[in-house]
């Protein structure tokens, strides 16, 4: 699947599969996107898998969530106090999955592993599950960065691709 993505008004990005090519003054570079997707993407995957106004919070929210956690890299893994944080919302092995951690809760029954996967729906699933318990202020990025502020710059353009 191709896709073109426009930032700003001057880069324009052509993505297939995990190759990015874009043109910027005048100059082509390419580079291989391992394990991220861009900003409509992750809006669009969320907005199916029932994201927008879950739990009373838009869309917008979720996505800006997903982007100070992980950056959308899917494939984030990263050590915590506690366990390791996984995939795009950087879901904490201690409590919500299994990966073999001390005591390990497995709240949301799925492996980690499940959450580094690019069609996000277990990330989201799961995600699901950690707002309807706790909210979005399970996530420390969300009350810092996206809590208070307006959310619809995370959606803005994206409309068309849902």
């Amino acid at each position: 699947s191709v896709f073109v993505h426009v930032f700003n008004l001057r880069w324009v990005i052509l993505f297939s599969e995990r190759q990015a090519v874009f043109d910027w003054a005048g100059y082509t570079y390419s580079l291989v996107v391992l394990g991220a997707v861009c900003c409509c993407d992750v809006a669009r995957i969320f907005k199916q898998e029932g994201l927008d106004g879950f739990e009373g919070f838009s869309l917008g929210n979720y996505v800006c969530t997903a982007y100070w956690e992980s950056k959308f890299k899917t494939h984030k893994v990263r050590s915590a106090d506690t366990g390791k944080d996984y995939g795009i919302f950087q879901i904490n092995s201690f409590k919500w999955c299994e990966d073999g951690t001390p005591g390990g809760k497995n709240l949301c029954k799925m492996p980690c592993s499940d959450l580094l996967q690019d069609d996000l729906k277990a990330s989201v699933k799961c995600a699901k599950l950690i707002v309807k318990t706790e909210g979005l202020k399970s996530w420390d990025t969300w009350d810092s960065y996206c809590k208070g502020r307006k959310m619809s710059r995370w959606v803005k353009g994206c409309e068309e691709r849902y």
